[in-house]
């Protein structure tokens, strides 16, 4: 394996790790009557485990990324709504419109995006 590959390989480690601490931190739902990510999930378990495979990881990453995007377009929509009703000054039409919750999970799905590219490169090769 090479350096640039084993470099990748480290970068999309910690970004899965970095990402998995975020829905922990939030105590992240996939909808309101899911579970909390959490050590009951096999997903924590494979995006946290240092002796996890690169494979589940990956899987992992993939399952968590669609189900973050799910609840951001709900974030959206609610943060959408707010700024219709609220019509905040923005003379520049650059404040989101998203709610926090949202924008913290753009963050985590962007974490996701990069740690799936990552793994992928180095699977492709």
């Amino acid at each position: 394996m090479c350096k640039t590959q084993t470099a990748t390989l480290a970068q999309a480690r910690a970004l899965t790790r970095r990402a998995a601490q975020w829905l922990d931190l939030i105590d992240f739902r996939a909808h309101a009557a899911a579970e909390t990510f959490s050590p009951s999930m096999s997903t924590y378990h494979d995006m946290l485990d240092p002796a996890a495979t690169d494979a589940a990881r990956l899987a992992a990453c993939r399952g968590m990324h669609r189900q973050v995007c799910r609840r951001v377009e709900v974030e959206r929509l609610d943060g959408e709504a707010t700024h219709a009703r609220l019509r905040p000054i923005d003379p520049y039409g650059l404040r989101w419109r998203v709610t926090r919750d949202g924008a913290t999970l753009e963050t985590i799905a962007s974490l996701l995006s990069a740690a799936i590219e990552g793994f992928q490169a180095c699977h492709e090769n």
